[in-house]
């Protein structure tokens, strides 16, 4: 299975380590996007689009719930970080 490292926090870009925080704070972790910081720019452009659609458009169903969903989907498919 391919595997990609996470960037440590300190070597981040900095608008990423904000997405970061901003995330922390909404849901309590953001260690994953660790993951995505190879590529800041890709990152940057994604969170521009996803992050106001999640924050602004909630629907019926809890952020946290929703994040804690897709964990738990992840951990039954054998995904790994």
């Amino acid at each position: 299975m391919a595997h990609v490292s996470p960037v440590p926090f300190e070597q981040i870009d900095p608008e990423v380590q904000q997405i970061m925080q901003t995330y922390d704070k909404e849901y309590g972790g953001s260690a994953f996007l660790q993951a995505f910081a190879h590529a800041p720019e890709v990152f940057k452009s994604f969170a521009n689009y996803y992050f106001p659609l999640i924050f602004e458009t909630r629907g019926s169903i809890d952020m946290k719930l929703t994040e804690l969903v897709r964990l738990k989907v992840a951990e039954r498919n054998d995904c790994a970080l």
